[in-house]
């Protein structure tokens, strides 16, 4: 579903989250906070979020009302600002032996945008155990202070090859991207 096919509401409703969350998949808000900010009643924010969780476009964050903004949402978000721009291109892991904070941004993109399309990609039970396990090692990584090059490159080679299955795959020229060999 494109951005422009959403009903006026959810338009407002998911702008407002993308620019209160910078459109990083990691941020969480109250959906009550930003149905406040549009001028609704606490109920109409909660109907117009799990419209959009229904639509994988805003995922529940926690029981209280807390919600972020989904990798398929950011996309929607980014076209609809910017529809005839080219796809941005993805930085390099490079040499160095600590991942910089825009390569770790990036990374934690592409990881979020395999998460998101996992469950359609029909594997069997190692190939997703491994999938997961890989995902939750740059995680990880990503969760330290100083993350590995070398860690993150390795897991992601890794991601490579269970996604090479499947031709014509977003994520694995995202995860080649990344990689760079």
């Amino acid at each position: 579903m494109a951005f422009d096919e959403l009903n006026e509401p959810a338009q407002q409703f998911l702008k407002r989250l993308f620019e209160q969350t910078g459109g990083q998949t990691s941020r969480q808000i109250s959906m009550y906070d930003i149905g406040a900010a549009l001028g609704w009643e606490r109920e109409a924010a909660l109907q117009e979020a799990q419209d959009l969780m229904a639509a994988g476009l805003v995922e529940i964050r926690t029981l209280s009302g807390g919600i972020g903004i989904s990798a398929e949402g950011v996309e929607k978000m980014q076209s609809a600002l910017a529809p005839d721009a080219p796809a941005p291109s993805l930085p390099r892991l490079g040499r160095g032996r600590i991942m910089e904070t825009t390569i770790c941004r990036a990374v934690e993109r592409v990881c979020d945008g395999i998460k998101a399309q996992a469950g359609s990609l029909d594997l069997d039970f190692d190939s997703l155990a491994e999938l997961v396990a890989d995902l939750k090692t740059i995680a990880d990584q990503l969760g330290s202070p100083r993350p590995k090059t070398a860690v993150v490159r390795e897991s992601l080679r890794s991601l490579e090859g269970v996604l090479n299955r499947f031709a014509g795959n977003r994520c694995l020229a995202d995860v080649r991207a990344l990689i760079g060999d």
